[in-house]
Order: C-alpha cells, then sequence, then structure tokens
C-alpha cells in the first residue's frame, strides 16, 4: 500500500468524516419521522406513547454512539498509520530504542529555533536518522517553519507522512471539532 501524503489525506478524511455526519443526519430524520408517527397514533394510549417515545430516543442513541464509535475508530486508525509511516522500518533491538530515546530527549530540551538547526544539520551530515528525526518531529510540533523545511528537503518521504499526520491532527482535535462532533452525535430534539 502507497503511504499517505497530505493531499491524499485532504481527500479522503473529510469525505470519511462528511459520511459519518450525513448517516448521524440520517438516523435524526428517522428519528423525528417515527416519533411524529407514534405522537399520531389516535389507537395508543399516552402511557404506551410515552413507552414507544422512551425505546425510540434510547435506541436513536445507541445508533448515533454507535457512528460516532466508527468514526473514532476510523481516524484513530488513520493516525495509527500514518505514524507508522513516519517512523519506518525501525529496528527494534534495545540499541537502537534507546538511541532514539536518547535522541528524542536530548531535542526535547532545545528551546531555540537556531539550536534545533543545527543539531539537524550536524544529524543530517553524520547520517544519524534517529537524531535527525528527531529533530523533525520537534521542528513539527514547534512550528519551527525553517527548521522542518531543512528536514523535508534531506527526508521527502518521511515528511510527507509528517505533513499528513499534521493534516489529520488538526482536523480531529480541537474546539472546533469537538462542538462539531457535539452537535452531530447530540439526540434529537423533542
Amino acid at each position: 500500500m502507497a503511504k499517505h501524503t497530505a493531499a491524499s489525506v485532504e481527500t479522503t478524511l473529510p469525505k470519511a468524516q462528511s459520511g459519518y455526519k450525513e448517516r448521524a443526519s440520517a438516523v435524526k430524520a428517522a428519528h423525528n419521522v417515527t416519533k411524529q408517527a407514534i405522537k399520531s397514533d389516535p389507537m395508543t394510549s399516552d402511557l404506551a406513547k410515552k413507552d414507544k417515545l422512551e425505546a425510540l430516543a434510547k435506541d436513536t442513541r445507541a445508533k448515533l454512539d454507535a457512528i460516532k464509535d466508527e468514526q473514532v475508530t476510523y481516524e484513530k486508525g488513520l493516525r495509527d498509520t500514518i505514524e507508522r509511516e513516519l517512523r519506518g522500518d525501525q529496528p527494534a533491538d534495545a540499541n537502537s530504542v534507546l538511541l532514539r530515546r536518547d535522541a528524542s530527549a536530548r531535542i526535547r530540551k532545545i528551546t531555540d529555533k537556531q539550536e534545533a538547526l543545527d543539531a539537524l544539520n550536524d544529524a543530517i551530515y553524520n547520517g544519524d536518522d534517529a537524531m535527525a528525526h528527531a529533530v523533525g518531529t520537534r521542528a513539527r510540533n514547534a512550528a519551527w517553519l525553517d527548521v522542518a523545511d531543512v528536514y523535508k528537503a534531506a527526508y521527502p518521504t518521511t515528511a510527507e507522512s509528517a505533513e499528513a499526520l499534521a493534516y489529520v491532527e488538526a482536523n480531529t482535535s480541537g474546539a472546533a471539532y469537538n462542538l462539531s462532533n457535539q452537535i452531530t452525535y447530540s439526540a434529537p430534539l423533542d
């Protein structure tokens, strides 16, 4: 399977999210139609109507929760896949793990963009992929665009995955995303 790129994710993620929202809207519309039919049934007592409406509300809530769970699972799976692509096939021997951990710990201490750029250039020059990757990740998270550009030039395949991951993270978190999901998956109004 081809690696995810920012362009491919910008196409597939919004389409998938829109599909989940449309399904939730269809569930709410069906709820409203059924609710109206229950309320207008002259052959059903008020107590029976109340029971049917409560059962309908419970069923609708379960359907909306299931769709939301599917969306969360899809988004988490996409994020996990892109993170694996970003890291690539890394050796799992103890020495390699310690090397990556040490590089990450050292780079987290850097607070200056120029210092990060110097560390990245040293890592590229010395062929230290673990350190370069740690600097690239830090540059992306700290929005050091100059450093990120140098990293992208040195590691174009990894940079594509980093851009895709940044897009996914930006569009699956935050206040606007949370508000949109709350509205989408809220119970229909009575």
